[in-house]
């Protein structure tokens, strides 16, 4: 019986789990440092499996011991964005409570794999990485299946076509220099560049890139969490069911070009190991040089920030 384990029972923390437990993937833990939260959030989730008609088992509590036999353990907890701030504003003192978190965790179940989604999540992934001690497979960042998942309903808005009919992904860092990989990306059997003109296409870009921080502006005390809590669910779901989807993740690279000692978002397959491998896709010289523009920015970043990261 798979269990994960989820620090953060917010907005984004409490709808990963619904949406898991409608999937009926696993039981599950909430874990929240706020006294009453993540058991009352429970006890709703639990209430309404009677009706949605899942079967499955969720505690909610403020203690990490309920968090062992964990096969997966999903961190949400930090400080959301709020209007003006970037996600490398949010760095220091996220930093902090990841470093807390996955020290927790894995004090309790260090074989668990970990999905860190706490925002800037590149970074905060290998903030992650060198706290637990884990193989870097062990260790994954949410980025590209919210950025992709952006991109698609963009395109379908811009078409006027069914969400399903569009096929496409983001990589690169979560951030405003994401790379949607235009060249690459169908609506039904059509190449996406033939159905759109440049302005379309740029309107597109920017809009996916931007995609987050729209939501945040009507918002204004918050930030995003259907969509993120159904892509870490998402994540999860082909983690435990060991199906070698490739979805585009924040994983460790080491010793590939430029790219060493650091996450960015590649398209990978997951597994019960967690990474399975990261999957080559075809790139433009554009596209190529875009995404090592995104690789120096989020090594400009870890060094600025160093001493606060570690490693």
């Amino acid at each position: 019986m798979a269990k994960v384990s989820i620090i953060g029972a917010g907005q984004v923390g409490a709808t990963c789990a619904y949406t898991l437990l409608k999937n009926n993937v696993a039981d599950i833990v909430l874990v929240d440092v706020v006294e009453g939260l993540a058991r009352g959030k429970a006890l709703d989730m639990m209430q309404a499996g009677a009706i949605e008609g899942y079967d499955r088992k969720v505690i909610g509590t403020t203690d990490y011991k309920e968090v062992g036999g964990s096969d997966v353990v999903v961190i949400t907890a930090g400080l959301a964005r709020q209007p003006g701030m970037t996600r490398t504003d949010l760095l220091s003192k996220n930093a902090g409570i990841v470093k807390s978190v996955v020290s927790s965790v894995v004090a309790e179940e260090p074989e668990a794999i970990i999905v860190v989604v706490t925002n800037p999540v590149d970074i905060l992934a290998y903030v992650a990485l060198k706290t637990s001690g884990l193989k870097p497979n062990r260790v994954i960042g949410m980025s590209g299946a919210l950025d992709s998942a952006r991109y698609k309903y963009f395109i379908s808005q811009m078409l006027n076509v069914p969400l399903s009919s569009v096929d496409g992904m983001v990589i690169g860092i979560h951030g405003d220099d994401m790379i949607p990989v235009t060249s690459q990306t169908k609506v039904g059997d059509k190449p996406l560049l033939s159905l759109v003109s440049q302005e379309q296409l740029r309107e597109i870009i920017e809009k996916t890139k931007h995609g987050g921080a729209e939501i945040v502006s009507y918002l204004k005390t918050g930030s995003a969490f259907y969509a993120p809590g159904a892509a870490a669910a998402r994540m999860v779901d082909a983690i435990l069911n060991d199906s070698d989807e490739i979805i585009p993740c924040s994983v460790y690279v080491q010793g590939r070009d430029v790219f060493d000692d650091f996450y960015i978002g590649l398209p990978v397959k997951l597994g019960r190991i967690g990474v399975r491998e990261i999957v080559e896709i075809p790139l433009t010289e554009i596209e190529r040089e875009a995404l090592y523009q995104s690789a120096a920015g989020i090594k400009n970043t870890m060094n600025e920030m160093r001493e606060i990261i570690g490693g």
